[in-house]
């Protein structure tokens, strides 16, 4: 039986917790596109996808706050509570991946990248700068809340970089595949070579590229956002926000 569907067996399906949780119906569709067996994955945040990652791969790490004194709103006591989790395959790392991912020294090849951590500009670009490095040729990069403006963003770049081929949209939760296009450098520059500012630089410019290939915005694949709606705050985005606030309220009291 595939993995999500024992959540839903387990009545987990609909069960939320303070990072926010992926609809059943989208994890459900990652699963189906996911390889049944992998050797590596990581991910920004925890939860359900956890859940699902400690059962398709051997050695999966996530970067994510440690919310267990929330009790029953936590993200980490959700996974590590619930019976389907192989916690012998999880690797935690726990704290603001602002600084976790800078320090970490455990990075390996991955068959598969979730960033999925805070969506505040610049932590998913910082998120990708640390991670994408890593990704094998064939791997899959998740991007989840496209419909985040600086989320989408992100995956506007993505969409048309030459590392990474569209896989799949599903909900507000964006798949790429790593192609065999050269790493870009990640301690160099090189801005004049990648497409998405070829394609909207001046014309004058000698790099100026129209080749037609500029593709539809994230915000406006998903229908935008309404700032003052739900669709702003996303699936599970309003108890993720009061979940991080609790947590650097109480690590603002203990400075």
């Amino acid at each position: 039986m595939a993995i999500v569907e024992e959540i839903v067996r387990l009545n987990l399906g609909n069960a939320g917790h303070a990072a926010g949780a992926f609809p059943t119906r989208t994890l459900g569709a990652i699963e189906k596109i996911l390889p049944s067996a992998m050797e590596a994955t990581a991910e920004t945040g925890c939860g359900k996808s956890t859940i699902l990652f400690s059962n398709i791969s051997d050695a999966h790490v996530l970067f994510a706050l440690d919310d267990r004194y929330l009790g029953s709103d936590s993200s980490v006591l959700f996974y590590e509570g619930c019976p389907l989790t192989r916690l012998d395959r999880v690797q935690p790392v726990f704290g603001p991946s602002q600084q976790t991912l800078p320090h970490y020294n455990g990075f390996m090849t991955y068959d598969c990248v979730l960033i999925d951590g805070p969506h505040g500009y610049p932590f998913p670009e910082l998120e990708y700068y640390y991670l994408y490095r890593y990704i094998r040729e064939g791997g899959f990069l998740i991007i989840d809340d496209v419909h985040i403006p600086t989320v989408g963003r992100l995956a506007d770049f993505i969409q048309e970089d030459d590392m990474f081929e569209m896989c799949k949209l599903i909900d507000t939760t964006a798949i790429f595949t790593r192609t065999s296009a050269p790493l870009f450098d990640p301690l160099g520059d090189g801005w004049w070579t990648q497409k998405y500012n070829q394609r909207r630089t001046p014309r004058s410019h000698s790099f100026f590229l129209d080749d037609g290939g500029g593709r539809v915005p994230f915000l406006q694949q998903v229908g935008g956002t309404n700032p003052g709606g739900d669709k702003m705050m996303g699936r599970g985005s309003g108890t993720a926000a009061r979940g991080f606030l609790r947590f650097f309220q109480k690590r603002a009291g203990s400075l």
